[in-house]
């Protein structure tokens, strides 16, 4: 098995040098090097194969934001990790991925769209990283981790979600705003196109975003305001009802840098002082709120499988009594491998390792096999003279361990 995984790290070297020229990603030159080694015609490389495939078809678990897992991958189970989640226009995702084993080795992380064309947004090989997610469109994800074959790899990940604009009130709150999008405006004839962030008179107002100073003026309806273009072809800031304004027409701004400060200019003299604040694209004025609405950032407790993370556990079924491996849990659920390899996720687990049937080994067997089946292959002799212990079943066969071996037995 150690020669195996020489060779594929020969050939991950080989085709990694060309990812470059031929513009494929790290998870496809991984994938070439299998081939080009015969090693994807193998058992384990056509279940790693067959793996990553299975987890874009079917993500194990649709995700809630913010969010975290810790995943175990056993060199023995070729495994891939898949989870569903929208990304809104709105906001921006920051990834958090660490990874430990014995060896200096990474995963495989890759982002889709969730749809016929399963469209790669996003591919890296890293051990730890930290990375932005941003896009202009609403979009349903699939995010799939998976470690190179034959190797051990625990992986904690946290996705959490972030406005993304900046707040434009200094030490501002989300209690701070108190008037929406589209509420009437002089008896109904006109709509509210923004947002009012209410705080004290001359609180500075903050740049949302990198941009250019497009105008700074003075109008009947918003007194003096500011108009803030992000990037050529980008949405426009307005910024409203200011007190007093801090740049100059043409001027580029960082996000954070004051552009003014709050007041209650222009139609606004007879309220509180406050920000009217809004933004408008190519088609007009859209709802801000939750480009700047600031979001939980603290993940949900993991399932209380945290402590059997990466262990074999026995949980029952309607077929009897199973091993399991479990691989992954998270805020949301558990994954975990069934005896057969196959990758389940359950919402909370139950450990049963009592056996309450009074089941007995087949005194005829001679063999220990792999899996409950005739055409289980044999991995151990089973000495029924010897000590063993039942662990569980299935059908027709027993789960037990003999001189540290476990595997499957007919029963009597």
């Amino acid at each position: 098995m150690r020669r195996i995984h020489a060779l594929i790290i020969l050939m991950v070297f080989v085709f990694t040098s060309c990812q470059t020229i031929f513009n494929i990603s790290p998870y496809e030159s991984y994938l070439k090097s299998l081939e080009s080694s015969g090693i994807s015609k193998s058992s384990m490389g056509k279940k790693w194969i067959s793996s990553g495939q299975n987890a874009l078809l079917n993500p194990n678990e649709s995700i809630k934001l913010p969010f975290k897992s810790e995943i175990f991958f056993r060199e023995i189970i070729p495994t891939a990790i898949s989870y569903r989640l929208k990304y809104e226009e709105n906001a921006k995702l920051t990834f958090k991925i660490s990874s430990k084993g014995k060896e200096n080795n990474g995963v495989y992380v890759d982002i889709f769209e969730n749809n016929p064309n399963k469209n790669r947004v996003k591919n890296l090989y890293v051990k730890d990283t930290i990375f932005v997610y941003e896009n202009n469109n609403t979009q349903n994800l699939i995010l799939r981790i998976q470690p190179q074959l034959l190797v051990n790899q625990y992986v904690t990940l946290e996705i959490i979600e972030n406005p993304k604009l900046a707040f434009p009130v200094k030490n501002g709150a989300n209690k701070d705003i108190q008037s929406y999008w589209g509420v009437a405006r002089e008896g109904g004839f006109r709509k509210h196109e923004g947002v009012d962030i209410f705080n004290k008179k001359g609180t500075p107002i903050l740049a949302v975003e990198d941009g250019t100073i497009a105008r700074v003026e003075t109008t009947n309806l918003g007194g003096k305001v500011v108009w803030q273009r992000l990037g050529m072809f980008g949405q426009s800031i307005y910024y409203a009802h200011l007190d007093s304004q801090a740049v100059s027409v043409g001027q580029t701004v960082k996000k954070g840098d004051i552009v003014g400060f709050m007041g209650n200019t222009g139609n606004a003299k007879t309220t509180p002082s406050h920000l009217h604040f809004g933004i408008y694209t190519g088609s007009g004025a859209i709802d801000p709120i939750l480009y700047i609405l600031k979001r939980d950032t603290i993940p949900a407790k993991l399932k209380l499988g945290e402590k059997y993370l990466g262990n074999e556990v026995i949980i029952k079924t309607e077929n009897g009594q199973i091993p399991i491996n479990v691989l992954s849990v998270s805020s949301v659920g558990i994954n975990y491998a069934d005896y057969l390899g196959n990758l389940q996720n359950i919402n909370q687990l139950t450990i049963n390792n009592k056996i309450k049937a009074k089941y007995k080994p087949n005194t005829l067997v001679q063999n220990i096999m792999d899996e409950p089946f005739s055409e289980g292959i044999p991995i151990a002799k089973f000495n029924a003279n010897q000590a063993f212990k039942i662990l569980g079943y299935v059908d027709s066969y027993l789960y037990l361990e003999q001189n540290e071996v476990k595997g499957w037995v007919l029963k009597e």
